[in-house]
């Protein structure tokens, strides 16, 4: 018992000190809720009242900085390691919160949301794989949930002080909080996998014994099969090749990079950019920044949920229950949208419709369709094509919530806010016919079973390339 005690307790700190910098990132991704009602009041750090335009390019620049984020991560991984790109990622992170406080044009806010977003980038391309490497596979899905609980905590902290405090106060806090990084992420480990990789065997067994709080013999065996791991993934120069070499690697990569853009054609990062001004517009009589406040609680208190439920439900149900519910909740917000602002008719004895929906939204998206995407990138991939996999499905997942959190407004503001989340609805809809239908249990299973699994019959020793 003692001993299992000191293992989750080694292994989350390590994952929390890892995700602390999606706090940071949160925050900057939450940001623009409180701040652009900011932009248009007399206390705007801007010289002129930002257009309708300007606005969605405020929004959506931070997403596709975060292209940029697994093409700097994948060439280096392979070569610094996993704990270099977290600390690394703190750069970029710090450049978008000093350019965010001195900014007085446009200009300077654009680049400051796409440094955010390339240390956004980064870090969803790096954490969970480092995660994925650091745990044990019985709470590989717990510790992997962190990673998205951090980030939740960084909305909630905007959302709860933006609306209190002037547009420096709020970056002020960001960039506080952000200089707290580094000194954090420099007492993560390396991950064992890289070190073994590299031929550091030795350093291997001592982060593994601090990990698991054991002895050297006691980890022994899982050290000898990393080792083995190693010998038979990496005789040849990993390449973008071995991501179709096998008809099991042709799977998870057409089902991590779906998952990974149906995280944002769900539309979480339009709600959570724009919370306050979707809040006023599909009629809600709450304050908006209230609303903002109690959307991040809901948030928050559901990740906590989250890592205790995801090892023992199974992404597969989580996945598509989730993915189910997300499409009816949409649905219904859009038909409030469209009886309230299109039919006026008087719907002032159901207000609570709104945001009743959007909480259950949140919840729901928490457990499943947030998390599951990275947790499955960390498990379906073979050491080999795990980085490069992981890049491409970051990239995918950024560019997909670009064009969705650009045209947006311009989808709500020509064809009402009704229709939009329509298309949230129908997105969510597919996702759910995939996730009941396609996407396989990894609960609980090795990565060697994993890979078993998705090939099928065929043996580790005896996968055949596929004909392309």
């Amino acid at each position: 018992m003692i001993d299992n005690l000191k293992l989750r307790w080694r292994q989350y700190l390590a994952a929390s000190l890892a995700s602390y910098g999606s706090l940071c990132t949160g925050m900057s991704m939450g940001w623009t809720s409180p701040v652009l009602p900011q932009l248009r009041g007399p206390n705007s750090p801007l010289l002129k009242e930002p257009t309708l335009q300007e606005e969605s390019w405020i929004g959506s620049l931070l997403v596709l900085g975060g292209l940029f984020g697994p093409l700097i991560t994948v060439p280096l991984s392979k070569y610094i390691g996993r704990r270099w790109l977290i600390i690394g990622s703190n750069i970029p992170l710090l450049l978008g919160w000093l350019l965010a406080g001195v900014a007085s044009n446009l200009e300077t806010l654009y680049a400051a949301r796409l440094f955010w977003g390339c240390a956004t980038g980064m870090q969803f391309a790096t954490i969970p794989i480092y995660i994925g490497e650091i745990a044990e596979d019985k709470i590989r899905g717990s510790l992997s949930a962190l990673f998205l609980l951090f980030i939740n905590v960084g909305f909630l902290l905007a959302y709860a002080i933006g609306p209190f405090t002037s547009y420096w106060g709020l970056t002020a806090a960001g960039g506080i909080l952000s200089l707290f990084y580094v000194p954090f992420t420099w007492f993560i480990p390396e991950s064992p996998f890289f070190l073994v990789l590299k031929g550091r065997s030795e350093e291997a067994s001592e982060v593994l014994q601090k990990l698991r709080g054991t002895s050297k013999e006691a980890v022994l065996p899982e050290l000898e099969g990393l080792q083995a791991m190693v010998a038979r993934e990496f005789k040849e120069e990993p390449c973008i090749k071995d991501l179709w070499a096998t008809k099991g690697n042709v799977k998870a990569l057409g089902i991590c990079v779906f998952l990974a853009m149906l995280l944002q054609l769900s539309g979480i990062d339009v709600l959570l950019f724009y919370m306050e001004e979707l809040l006023v517009k599909v009629g809600s009589t709450m304050s908006a920044s209230m609303g903002t406040i109690i959307m991040g609680v809901v948030q928050v208190v559901t990740s906590c949920v989250t890592p205790l439920v995801v090892d023992r439900l199974g992404r597969k149900l989580l996945m598509w229950t989730t993915s189910l519910g997300l499409t009816i909740f949409l649905t219904l917000i859009g038909v409030y949208a469209l009886l309230d602002s299109y039919y006026k008719i008087d719907v002032t004895s159901v207000t609570f419709i709104p945001l009743l929906c959007l909480i259950i939204y949140m919840i729901l998206f928490t457990l499943g369709v947030g998390p599951v995407p990275w947790i499955l990138v960390a498990e379906m991939f073979p050491p080999k094509t795990k980085c490069l996999a992981s890049g491409i499905c970051s990239f995918m997942c950024w560019l997909a919530g670009f064009i969705w959190t650009r045209f947006f407004r311009d989808v709500a503001a020509s064809y009402g806010i009704y229709t939009a989340f329509w298309i949230l609805a129908v997105c969510c809809g597919i996702g759910f016919v995939f996730s009941a239908t396609l996407l396989p249990e990894t609960k609980g299973k090795t990565f060697d079973e994993i890979q078993d699994m998705l090939n099928k019959r065929e043996s580790r020793q005896e996968v055949k390339p596929v004909d392309v």
